[in-house]
């Protein structure tokens, strides 16, 4: 089964910083992961897999994806610098816990 990548987001954080935290939090993960124990298994998603998908999750749901195996991450400049970005590492579509499989897609805020 193919693995995918999980970024969730914080809703309080405002739509126009959210590329840049998904990007600084991917590479920051990215470079984590590299020196997991578990590195096989992520360079499996990266060569093999490489699916992901982003997330809007409230304050509850956040707390619970941050006690899965993931990084944290967080723009100094928003949101008091608190972390608002968990990129979760790559899980297999059967094990996909309830906070993120029903969490909703992060699209931007049409004004």
């Amino acid at each position: 089964m193919a693995l995918k990548l999980y970024i969730a987001v914080l809703d309080e954080m405002p739509d126009f910083m959210v590329p840049t935290l998904v990007a600084h939090a991917v590479l920051a993960a990215h470079l984590q992961f590299v020196q997991d124990a578990d590195v096989e298994s992520y360079k499996n998603w990266l060569e093999h897999s490489f699916r992901k998908v982003v997330v809007k999750v409230n304050q509850k749901e956040f707390d619970k994806i941050a006690q899965l195996k993931c990084y944290l991450g967080h723009e100094s400049t928003v949101l008091d610098a608190k972390k608002s970005c968990a990129v979760v590492f790559p899980i297999s579509q059967d094990t996909v816990p309830n906070v993120l499989k029903f969490a909703k897609m992060w699209k931007p805020t049409l004004n």
